[in-house]
């Protein structure tokens, strides 16, 4: 079956669901497409688990509604967004095993094979760097009606996901020029909707992260590590903006480990380095979790195993890399 077209959700009872601790992207575009039926008294948006403080306020500066944690009965459809694997939904991906309706997945992140895959109706574009590009240009080609609340959702998801257009193509600025116009706002006002200012606590895990890093040198390039109790994201993205090429930053809480990793962009666009293919997927086959997320940033979430050990593992594997790419072997140096 082909995704079908826009026309095919109209009236039907559609549950338009986010991954797990849904960010500006994915709730962005679930909003967004809800937004864009005609008839979507029967629908709703999903969150599992929790949303993260960008969507969070990104809801609550433009009203927008959400279930947390939503049933699943009663639906005719569920789809899925900015998401590639079942373990991203969390603990929700048992419910909707289950689940005897249609799955629809939009995404722009590589395919995972999985049941999810195997069941699922997908349509991805791994060219776009935000989902709610992919979300854009199917509501274009379906000549759907774009409001201005849509755009700025739209415009949101892509200075999210693009990092403020570090990581950007030429299809990212024409989308971009385009729902600013539609939005009818600035750019320093869209920005606005999703800016949270960090908060002390958050500012000292950052700089704590600084302090108990283990600095490695793989030939010319400088990867670190670092353990911290909260704001891995935040930890690991510190990391290279104070000097290395590579970042990864791991906590553990009720026995759940979790590692984010951040890569310089620089780096990644002149050797393709990618966090998910060449970190994450090879250590999923050492250590018991899964990974995901995007070349220059992405995670690691498993149980029962150590994590000083893993983080390890995640410098080694960078060196793997930088060894293929150099054609050369060398020594992954540790500093003092």
């Amino acid at each position: 079956m082909r995704f079908p077209q826009f026309s095919f959700f109209e009236g039907k009872k559609n549950l338009f669901l986010c991954h797990a601790g849904a960010d500006v992207d994915s709730f962005a575009s679930a909003e967004s497409f809800f937004l864009s039926l005609k008839k979507n008294r029967s629908s709703m948006v999903g969150v599992p688990e929790h949303i993260n403080l960008s969507a969070k306020a990104l809801a609550e500066n433009l009203g927008l509604g959400f279930e947390l944690n939503p049933s699943l009965e009663g639906f005719e459809n569920v789809v899925l967004f900015d998401l590639n694997s079942p373990q991203m939904l969390g603990r929700f991906a048992e419910k909707l095993k289950a689940f005897n309706g249609k799955i629809f997945i939009i995404d722009h992140h590589s395919k995972a094979e999985s049941w999810l895959s195997k069941k699922a109706v997908a349509l991805v574009d791994t060219q776009a760097v935000s989902c709610t590009q992919v979300v854009y240009s199917y509501l274009k080609k379906s000549h759907a009606k774009i409001s201005p609340l849509s755009s700025k959702l739209l415009a949101c998801g892509i200075i999210a996901d693009s990092a403020r257009f570090a990581v950007s193509t030429e299809k990212t600025f024409l989308d971009m020029a385009e729902l600013l116009r539609k939005s009818g706002v600035s750019y320093n006002e869209l920005f606005s909707f999703i800016e949270v200012k960090k908060d002390v606590s958050e500012r000292i895990a950052a700089l704590k992260a600084c302090r108990r890093a283990r600095v490695f040198k793989s030939f010319d390039k400088i990867v670190a590590v670092t353990e911290v109790n909260s704001f891995e994201a935040t930890a690991a993205m510190s990391l290279v903006i104070l000097g290395s090429h590579v970042g990864f930053a791991g906590g553990e809480k009720e026995g759940k480990i979790m590692i984010s990793g951040r890569v310089l962009n620089s780096f990644a666009s002149k050797t393709g380095f990618d966090l998910v293919k060449h970190v994450f997927a090879p250590l999923s086959k050492k250590f018991p979790g899964t990974g995901g997320g995007h070349a220059a940033a992405a995670g690691f979430n498993g149980e029962g195993f150590s994590l000083e050990g893993a983080l390890f593992e995640c410098a080694k594997l960078v060196h793997v890399f930088l060894e293929k790419e150099t054609a050369k072997t060398g020594q992954l140096k540790e500093y003092d």
